[in-house]
């Protein structure tokens, strides 16, 4: 039998969890529903679709979003794949030799890369925008700046579980049976790295397909990305509109997250950081 401080503990814990999940959740929920059921149903008489019936599922709004923004959402797609791509290019070896073979200036060269990300995005963007002034609408200049804001995270789940002890240890004794440095990077770090690289992947992934901030002074007509053109949705379209847009970005990035809690990649992460 629980003591009563127990039981007041449990409530207290189950309360407050329950309350910040109603008040996250409920909006969402709304959303949700106002992408596909009439707005009557929701106490909204405004913003009507043209012609629209009364019907309780109404999913005309999906095909609609989907066709006006469908090149935006594929352009998101691109950048957020290609970020992975660089990041795991770039981020994995250039931890490795922050986290392995430390030099002179090296941690400062490390929190150079974490700085994005104590800077507003807007201020990246003039930035970037005065720096490189003849790319100005190229894709990838926006690439570039989906990048500042990616790579830190990739650069810190790998370095973090490079300090650990267990790969030192691994690589050591791969050294003395005579494996050579590309055998070792193969066999050795690479296979211990696994984790830490599919965190940081799901998490650049994550991020560049969210990220409005950097992207905004960066986009051109033909060249936006899809947060952008949700952006749009909520200050020009109805209701109904920007809910089915919303639910399409989440329908995305939503899978994402999940995929991050089931291979634990918030404990990793921390423990990197």
């Amino acid at each position: 039998m629980p003591s009563p401080r127990r039981l007041l503990d449990g409530v207290f814990v189950y309360g407050v969890t329950g309350g910040l999940a109603l008040v996250v959740g409920l909006p969402v929920a709304v959303v949700v529903l106002g992408s596909c059921l009439d707005t009557s149903w929701l106490g909204l008489s405004s913003e009507q679709w043209v012609g629209g019936g009364k019907a309780l599922l109404d999913l005309r709004w999906f095909r609609y979003v989907s066709e006006l923004y469908g090149a935006n959402m594929l352009f998101s797609l691109r950048l957020a794949l290609l970020s992975v791509g660089v990041c795991l290019a770039a981020g994995v070896p250039g931890a490795y030799v922050l986290a392995r073979r430390p030099f002179r200036g090296s941690r400062v060269l490390e929190e150079v890369v974490l700085l994005p990300l104590a800077l507003p995005g807007i201020g990246m963007s003039v930035a970037l925008i005065q720096a490189w002034s003849a790319a100005r609408g190229q894709w990838w200049l926006i690439l570039g700046g989906h990048l500042l804001y990616t790579l830190p995270f990739m650069v810190r789940a790998v370095a973090g579980t490079l300090r650990s002890g267990d790969i030192s240890h691994l690589e050591a004794a791969a050294r003395t049976l005579g494996a050579g440095a590309w055998q070792r990077a193969v066999w050795v770090i690479l296979p211990s790295l696994r984790h830490a690289m599919i965190v940081g992947a799901l998490l650049v992934f994550a991020i560049s397909w969210g990220e409005f901030n950097v992207s905004f002074l960066l986009n051109t007509p033909l060249h936006q990305t899809y947060p952008a053109a949700l952006y749009a949705t909520y200050t020009s379209n109805s209701f109904k509109v920007s809910s089915a847009a919303t639910v399409l970005f989440l329908a995305v990035v939503v899978p994402v997250l999940v995929a991050i809690q089931l291979v634990g990649g918030g404990d990793r992460v921390e423990q990197g950081a």
